[in-house]
């Protein structure tokens, strides 16, 4: 770990330097050693980091909507290979490098993040000071070095921890309460583990069916992560919990944005939720084709007219015997009229 420690130490330089620069803006509102002003540098610094790695989010979700398509295909390999680790790991390996995807993508976020939260570790660890002496580095002068370190969030100095010292802590130094330090402590050590819980435990519900091997992976950050911050976050200072804590917020907010626009898949299929276009239709077959016509009804077997026809033919009369029935009522019509005339000629005679 101090080997990672010291690797990383050239990013140290950089996140300084963004640190110092949100600082400036900040420090013409709220003063240059207010814990408001160090406190939102924190949180506008991870709020930088994040949107840079926004990208490798959106390209995590895709990786796994791509792990849940290939779902069914990783199971027929496991049943085919089964016994043989050596030849299903080679045929995995293929079908996810022709598919564009891999397990350990959905980590890569974490990942990503772990340099930059070293680094500001790093920086934060340089605020305490040396032999009871605040000195400058990273670019950043002693003065501002003390400001930062002193600068205190929610009663806490920046620079110290849950073991911190009382002698650290005293007045000529970080000017800090025992008992307040360790109560912020506890309390944003909590809710950063159960944030980070919360997090991953919402993304692998809303990612729908994963892989195997990757929902070991989502199941071991599930438990290991907020367990590995629980025990470690004692020995970190309050600027770098802040940072963490923050961070986890985001990924709360954004996680559900990003989600809502890319739903989940079904093994082998589409995006979850209702069925396409090529589905089945109400009232038609799988084909999206009407089943019937009312234009065309149907048949039995030998063209026999139903019962029902036979039916409306006997009651409707046919178009000649409208007509005859017609020439009827004409004809007797003209007779009954001529009778009447008659009639009236012999009554006047």
């Amino acid at each position: 770990m101090s080997g990672l420690y010291n690797s990383l130490g050239f990013l140290a330089v950089p996140v300084a330097y963004v640190l110092r620069g949100i600082h400036y803006v900040l420090a013409m509102v709220f003063g240059s050693g207010s814990g408001w002003a160090w406190g939102l540098s924190i949180v506008f610094l991870t709020i930088t980091v994040r949107i840079l790695l926004f990208p490798v989010f959106v390209k995590q979700i895709k990786s796994q909507r791509r792990m849940q398509e290939i779902a069914p295909k990783v199971k027929e390999l496991q049943a085919k290979h089964k016994g043989d680790r050596e030849t299903l790991n080679t045929e995995l390996m293929k079908l996810y490098k022709d598919h564009g995807t891999n397990p350990v993508s959905g980590c890569l976020p974490l990942l990503l993040q772990i340099p930059v939260f070293i680094a500001l570790f790093r920086v934060m660890n340089e605020f305490k000071p040396k032999n009871d002496t605040f000195k400058g580095v990273f670019g950043m002068s002693t003065d501002l070095i003390t400001e930062g370190a002193k600068a205190k969030v929610f009663g806490a100095p920046l620079a110290s921890s849950f073991n911190s010292s009382a002698h650290l802590l005293s007045k000529q130094l970080l000017n800090g309460n025992l008992t307040v330090v360790r109560i912020v402590c506890v309390v944003m050590i909590v809710t950063m583990g159960a944030s980070q819980f919360w997090t991953q435990r919402q993304l692998m519900a809303r990612s729908g069916p994963a892989d195997p091997q990757q929902a070991q992976i989502q199941k071991t950050m599930l438990y290991v992560l907020p367990l590995f911050f629980a025990v470690a976050g004692v020995n970190f200072p309050v600027g770098v919990l802040l940072y963490w804590l923050t961070t986890n917020v985001w990924s709360m907010g954004q996680q559900a944005w990003v989600i809502k626009r890319m739903p989940p898949v079904t093994p082998g299929g589409a995006a979850g939720g209702p069925k396409g276009k090529g589905g089945p239709t109400k009232g038609g077959d799988s084909k999206g084709g009407p089943r019937g016509s009312k234009d065309e009804p149907k048949k039995d077997d030998g063209d026999e007219p139903s019962a029902t026809g036979e039916a409306a033919e006997a009651t409707v009369p046919a178009p000649s015997a409208l007509a005859t029935k017609a020439g009827q009522r004409s004809s007797g019509g003209r007779a009954a009229g001529s009778r009447k005339n008659k009639n009236r000629k012999g009554g006047r005679r």
